[in-house]
């Protein structure tokens, strides 16, 4: 199997128990102290990454795209916030789908600022995403 491959099925598997818990901890845990509690959990990681992967920790101020990975940081941060609320008031299985399409927004913008094709089977795809959006929601 493809390193790649793996850390995607890792990533989505770890993903999906994330979201399952995060809907069990929001019965009683405010979608606020949610978010504080799991940056707190996140935290605790960063030993362990620097550990392993000390190699690659460089910080070079002078390059801006040291600048646009902490804006991915604080957007990131605000769409889990987001997704605590959504979950603290929907249901899991739609709230999780659902806020996972993420991509298609991805898409979208890299099309338009990073000309990346839109191939057919693209297209149908973010379609198709759309659609499911709408069916969930109903």
């Amino acid at each position: 199997m493809k390193p790649w491959l793996l850390y995607s099925i890792v990533s989505m598997c770890i993903w999906g128990v994330w979201g399952f818990i995060g809907k069990l901890a929001s019965r009683s845990v405010t979608s606020f102290n949610l978010l504080l509690l799991a940056f707190l959990g996140s935290l605790m990681v960063l030993p362990i990454s620097f550990a392993i992967f000390s190699k690659h920790f460089k910080f070079l101020w002078q390059n801006t795209d040291y600048y646009l990975a902490l804006i991915t940081g604080i957007l990131g941060t605000t769409g889990v916030l987001f997704f605590y609320l959504a979950l603290s008031k929907g249901e899991a299985s739609r709230v999780v789908v659902i806020t996972a399409t993420y991509p298609v927004i991805t898409v979208i913008l890299s099309r338009l600022f990073l000309h990346e094709c839109l191939t057919i089977p693209k297209f149908f795809g973010v379609l198709f995403v759309l659609l499911g959006i709408y069916l969930l929601s109903r």
